[in-house]
């Protein structure tokens, strides 16, 4: 019998503060967005990532079930793969009662002597308001840090309306304790290595999942890093709606005649490659006839 590994994965937080918006973005269920409630209780759902399940555990955050978390009989904090809490910005009067909160819960995750990874979201920090809550935002940054230090973690700007904030925040989380992360990398970083041999100016690669998570991605430079993420909501949903309609294939493009990107779906994973006056036709044979077998033997193996 096949043994599926499962990780557990928290969000948590004060009432109101986004965890489910969250959830709901990366399941791509934006027409929920405008009915939320809040959550009561715990509310519990699965995704599938490279053949484990992610239980995701969403914290219901009004006090009373805050407290039911941090005592010792709860089992809702134990056990936990990738911790995400999540604060309102916009909220500047729940700042103090977010944070302590966060302090109980690092002291109740010590006394059980657990490690998981921390994410951090610095949530509803909307394009339109990042000006207006930017000092805010540093101001958070810095009592996070020093919250967590000593632990491992890291912190994330989100908001529902910058879906690829919440994409590149939830993958990061992932990306920590995915089991195939670094067979994945090795893969891209060998082929990015081979492809310059053949005097191509290829800058970067990526591949992702049929949930839009990232799962490797390796770029010459922080530019080209930069603008491949924010390239890339635009090529998801390019693929999305194609998805939709049928079965996606492969895309061709060009961005500001700077960046080309080809995008080919081999199974159920999405490959991306990043350059400039790229011969695409000859770097995806190089990628089909030396790293292809290898990418789905990685896929599919059996951890």
């Amino acid at each position: 019998m096949m043994l599926v590994r499962q990780f557990k994965v928290i969000l948590t937080g004060l009432s109101n503060a986004g965890k489910t918006s969250i959830l709901s973005v990366l399941d791509r269920q934006f027409h929920k967005l405008s009915g939320l409630v809040p959550t009561r209780g715990i509310i519990r759902s699965v995704s599938n990532v490279l053949k484990m399940n992610i239980i995701r555990w969403d914290l219901g955050g009004q006090e009373q079930y805050r407290k039911d978390y941090l005592s010792p009989e709860s089992n809702a904090l134990v056990e936990s793969s990738l911790i995400i809490f999540v604060i309102d910005v916009q909220d500047e009067d729940t700042y103090d009662k977010a944070i302590e909160y966060y302090d109980n819960l690092l002291k109740v995750i010590k006394e059980n002597d657990e490690n998981p990874y921390f994410l951090i979201c610095l949530h509803k920090v909307d394009p339109e308001l990042y000006d207006k809550y930017k000092e805010n935002v540093k101001d958070l940054m810095k009592s996070f840090k020093e919250k967590s230090k000593g632990w491992n973690h890291e912190i994330f700007v989100t908001s529902i309306f910058n879906r690829s904030s919440i994409i590149e925040a939830f993958s990061f989380g992932i990306a920590q304790f995915l089991p195939k992360k670094k067979a994945l990398d090795l893969l891209l970083k060998n082929f990015m290595s081979d492809a310059k041999q053949t005097g191509e100016k290829v800058s970067g690669t990526w591949i992702w999942d049929e949930n839009s998570i990232f799962l490797s991605m390796v770029f010459d430079d922080k530019k080209t890093e930069k603008n491949s993420v924010i390239a890339s909501m635009g090529i998801i949903g390019i693929v999305e709606s194609f998805e939709k309609e049928g079965e996606f294939r492969s895309l061709m493009l060009e961005i500001n005649k700077e960046y080309q990107f080809l995008v080919i779906k081999v199974g159920k994973i999405y490959t991306a490659i990043v350059g400039k006056n790229v011969d695409f036709e000859k770097i995806w044979k190089l990628y089909d006839e030396q790293y292809l077998t290898n990418l789905e033997e990685i896929i599919e193996k059996e951890e």
